[in-house]
């Protein structure tokens, strides 16, 4: 079986994920009145994703500015979350940043999975963010990964496209974190960051 691309993996995931969310949307279970009041009502699937819909967006663009250098970046990036002592805990850093190619061997040495994709997703995934915006891998876990980015967005279109590619990647970042919707997402983890982080339930 072909490996692959990137662009299948997620908008497999999107799809997916968009097609239970809809069809579920209105369903009654034991317990939602106190769900509900404790949490509030879930926020709509297609409030959660504007600006885009139930279909796959598909991929973003490359950065129109050209990256920083992506080691010197990453080494950065990965020194100044060395300086938290919760970061370096709750994100496994690693000791050096690595390239997509090398995390079957990084995996394997550090016993960790790449749930909840297997190994050829996850550095397909991987790959096509170093190819487009000189990302890095810097933490590895379980059920976590860590990039350093080299080549930021710099405008909401741009930020709004790789929350996309977030959401189908690991959805939970956004349903499940503190900012609750694809926009809020965009302005507040991807516009100008050189850092990505994301998380499994």
């Amino acid at each position: 079986m072909d490996e692959r691309t990137v662009d299948e993996i997620l908008s497999q995931s999107w799809e997916s994920y968009a097609q239970e969310k809809l069809a579920h949307a209105d369903e009654d279970y034991p317990g939602r009145d106190r769900v509900v009041e404790l949490f509030g009502e879930p926020t709509p699937f297609e409030e959660v994703v504007a600006p885009f819909g139930a279909e796959w967006p598909g991929l973003a663009a490359s950065p129109s500015e050209p990256p920083a250098d992506a080691e010197q970046m990453a080494a950065q990036v990965l020194a100044d979350l060395m300086d938290d002592e919760d970061a370096v805990e709750e994100l496994d850093l690693l000791e050096r940043p690595c390239r997509s190619k090398d995390l079957p061997a990084l995996a394997e040495e550090r016993g960790r999975g790449c749930r909840p994709y297997d190994m050829a997703e996850m550095c397909t995934v991987l790959r096509s963010w170093e190819e487009r915006f000189a990302a890095r891998l810097i933490g590895l876990s379980d059920d976590r990964v860590t990039v350093s980015v080299a080549a930021p967005v710099r405008t909401m279109s741009e930020a709004e496209a790789i929350a996309a590619e977030h959401f189908a990647f690991a959805p939970d970042n956004i349903t499940q974190g503190d900012d609750e919707t694809l926009r809020a997402y965009a302005a507040n983890r991807i516009l100008g960051k050189h850092a990505w982080f994301f998380w499994w339930d």
